[in-house]
C-alpha cells in the first residue's frame, strides 16, 4: 500500500519509525538477556542456550528486516501501521498527525476500523 506524506509529516514519521526500530532492538535484546540469565542460572545447558540465543537473534533480525529494509517514503505509513500493530509505537506516538492519517494508521494496523 502506498500513501503520500507531506514534507512535515515525513519528519514526524522518521522520528516515530526510529523510535519503533529502537524498541524492536530493545525487544530482541530483552529476549537474549532472558536466555543468558537462564543459562547462567543453570536452567539451560550450553547447547540449548546457544541454540535459543541464535534462534532469537535470527528471528529478531528477520522481523526487523521485513519491517524496515528497502522501505522508501511511499511505504512509511505501512511501516508505522505495522509498528503500531506490533506495539513498538503507540497511539500517542502518532498523535502529531492529522486525524485522517491517524485513522489510516489505526485501520491499517488492525487496531480498529476507523473510517478514513
Amino acid at each position: 500500500m502506498s500513501y503520500q506524506l507531506t514534507k512535515s509529516q515525513k519528519k514526524i514519521a522518521r522520528r516515530i519509525m526510529d523510535k519503533g526500530l529502537d524498541n524492536d532492538y530493545k525487544r530482541g535484546l530483552n529476549l537474549v538477556s532472558g536466555i543468558i540469565e537462564n543459562w547462567k542460572s543453570g536452567r539451560l545447558n550450553n547447547k540449548d542456550a546457544y541454540m535459543k540465543l541464535y534462534k532469537s537473534v535470527d528471528q529478531t533480525d528477520y522481523v526487523i528486516g521485513r519491517r524496515y529494509d528497502g522501505k522508501t517514503g511511499s511505504h512509511w505509513v505501512q511501516v508505522m501501521a505495522d509498528q503500531l500493530g506490533a506495539g513498538v509505537i503507540t497511539e500517542e506516538d502518532i498523535s502529531e498527525f492529522d486525524e485522517k492519517l491517524q485513522n489510516t494508521l489505526l485501520r491499517w494496523s488492525g487496531i480498529n476500523d476507523a473510517d478514513e
